[in-house]
């Protein structure tokens, strides 16, 4: 006798009352509250119900309280995962895709946007979800500010406009996978760049070193006009900064911009090579 492809994903008429009403609430991941909104059961019982669907692999659930609906299409083997931004953005509210995430999402950095990073105002820890890691970065409210939403396989996601993404990069270089990074993004964005709008928020985000890495790459590809890179350098600050604020202490002082360039000369312009 042959044996079955998978496990057979049988449904009971309220799981099919329920998997049938949060679809045509257009629903791909949602969360408790959500389904005691949109079903007439009581509490205890949407649940169960909850609880017998992910045991019978019709909903996945993501982390305590929300979940994912594994559609028919995904075969009695469960071949399928939602798009890792659509699960981003069932992980916390308010929120939008930043750092690498966003450079990559803009094509303005070749690495692999690994983990997923996630701006929010609230404290989350990380959460792995199919294999894809989610990382939470806290921001201050005031630097929470100049996303937009963009629609993905027919669902709106929040990101990081494009002169945000670079200016976050400046202001945590870290999560972006190093320095040169949103410098990338200024050159590959050269042509697409509201370079007004990239230096206001730079101002806006308060980080003085941010400010002056920022000028430095600007002055370095000439892009921008003198007044507007002057409003980049803050001459009641008279210390130094470092150019990558996880490299070493030591380099060239570059005093127009007040940075140590603690990056390679040979590094620094590389990447336009390949």
């Amino acid at each position: 006798m042959n044996a079955l492809p998978g496990p057979v994903r049988t449904l009971g008429e309220r799981e099919s009352c329920v998997l049938s009403t949060l679809a045509a609430l257009g629903c791909t991941t949602f969360t408790v509250e959500d389904a005691y909104g949109a079903l007439r059961f009581g509490g205890d019982e949407v649940n169960r119900i909850l609880q017998r669907l992910v045991a019978k692999q019709w909903l996945r659930r993501l982390e305590r309280g929300k979940y994912q609906i594994i559609p028919l299409e995904a075969g009695p083997a469960i071949h399928w995962a939602e798009h890792e931004y659509l699960v981003a953005a069932t992980l916390t509210q308010p929120y939008y895709l930043a750092f690498a995430t966003a450079l990559h999402y803009y094509g303005y950095s070749e690495r692999l946007a690994r983990p997923i990073w996630i701006a929010t105002p609230r404290r989350k820890r990380m959460v792995t979800v199919n294999d894809n890691t989610y990382r939470f970065v806290t921001l201050n409210a005031r630097k929470f500010f100049g996303y937009t939403t963009v629609t993905l396989l027919g669902a709106p996601v929040h990101i990081a406009e494009r002169e945000k993404a670079i200016a976050d990069g400046f202001d945590h270089s870290r999560y972006c996978g190093g320095a040169l990074e949103p410098a990338k993004g200024l050159w590959f964005g050269s042509d697409e760049l509201d370079l007004a709008r990239l230096v206001d928020y730079s101002h806006r985000l308060g980080n003085l070193a941010a400010m002056r890495r920022l000028g430095f790459w600007l002055e370095r590809f000439g892009m921008g006009e003198a007044t507007l890179l002057d409003g980049l350098n803050a001459p009641a600050d008279r210390n130094y900064h470092l150019l990558d604020p996880d490299g070493p202490a030591d380099g060239p002082r570059d005093a127009r911009w007040r940075l140590v360039v603690n990056v390679p000369e040979r590094q620094l312009l590389e990447w336009q090579e390949h």
